[in-house]
């Protein structure tokens, strides 16, 4: 069933009733502008626009003053009043809504309007948005922070959502797809032209630790490059070190399942090895995290609802099958639905 409220897309040409995608935390209803204003806010509603995910725009100027617009598609046929949150978190892979925060975040509101939210208004079948935008504050200079943006509507829009903790990686899970009305905007922006690309990503663990699935997704890189990663564990057994290997196809995506003690912190640093075919502008190389749910019914709950979540990995099932892929009866392709992920977007 295709939702209905105001829609906020997680990638350019997402539609409400779950077309597939590969990254879902580059939204382009999501825009910061840096300091600078938009010249023209009206270009955020205008439909030929909307489709090209124009303006996309993630200009973060830490301790300053930064322009933050949101728009949606009203998906009913009736005029629709919501209001938006907009909340600020420390880039990870998997953004525990326990961590968000808003204390730097303000709007010019009418009385009543939580202090981090704007109310919209849309057409039937037409797009709103902020206008008059948000204002936020990012506190620590040399950080990159991804925004989420919550649509309430109905009776109850006005009184903020529960921010509630999650202990692991399936809640998480769970909570995704019970909230298909959040949009999330979590995209770093990288150089293409470089031989070699070297990154990292952060990965805040479960409060109550667990089974969970590390790798990187590549999308639409060249077969010619090669793909190695690393991620520290807490013993040998669950520390990856994944080697330099040929990307076997555009979307190449190893895993390795690891599991953590609870609340246990780390990070994925990879490198990409372009070979002679430059890879085209807008490929990316994902970091992610998922997992396989407790059973069969959870993929196809997740076919059903949030098929874009949905990645085909190559599944290792421990670190020592990458060592030993023979031994365990070779490499399977899984459904793997993502639980986290921070794109990084290869630019010329």
């Amino acid at each position: 069933m295709a939702y209905e409220g105001l829609f906020i897309r997680d990638y350019v040409g997402e539609t409400p009733d779950g077309a597939k995608g590969t990254s879902w935390t580059q939204s382009p209803d999501i825009c910061v502008s840096g300091p600078t204003p938009l010249p023209d806010p009206q270009v955020l509603v205008n439909r030929e626009q909307y489709d090209k995910g124009s303006p996309s725009m993630n200009d973060q100027t830490p301790l300053q003053s930064n322009f933050v617009y949101v728009r949606g598609l009203n998906t009913t046929d009736n005029p629709l009043t919501a209001t938006i949150y907009l909340y600020y978190v420390d880039t990870s892979i998997v953004l525990w809504p326990q961590n968000w925060k808003m204390d730097t975040i303000t709007h010019i509101n009418e009385p009543g309007i939580p202090v981090n939210a704007a109310q919209v208004i849309a057409d039937p079948q037409g797009l709103a948005a902020t206008i008059s935008p948000f204002s936020w504050i990012p506190p620590r200079d040399n950080n990159h922070y991804c925004l989420a943006a919550w649509v309430k509507d109905g009776a109850d829009q006005l009184v903020p959502p529960d921010l509630y903790s999650i202990g692991t990686v399936n809640d998480m899970a769970n909570f995704i797809l019970t909230h298909p009305n959040i949009g999330w905007k979590n995209t770093t922006e990288v150089d293409a032209t470089q031989p070699t690309i070297e990154n990292y990503a952060s990965i805040m663990g479960a409060e109550y630790g667990g089974l969970l699935n590390v790798g990187v997704q590549c999308q639409n890189l060249p077969t010619d490059g090669e793909i190695e990663f690393y991620v520290p564990g807490p013993d040998a057994e669950n520390t990856i070190i994944f080697p330099r290997t040929p990307i076997a196809t555009p979307n190449y995506a190893p895993t390795v399942q690891v599991r953590w003690p609870p609340s246990y912190n780390s990070s994925i640093t990879f490198k990409y090895y372009k070979g002679k075919t430059d890879p085209p502008d807008g490929a990316n190389i994902i970091p992610i995290v998922g997992t396989m749910g407790t059973g069969f019914d959870f993929i196809k709950t997740a076919q059903r609802m949030a098929p874009n979540r949905l990645a085909d990995v190559t599944w290792f099932s421990s670190p020592a099958q990458l060592k030993n892929p023979n031994q365990y009866g070779g490499i399977p392709i899984q459904k793997l639905f993502i639980v986290g992920s921070v794109p990084f977007e290869l630019i010329k």
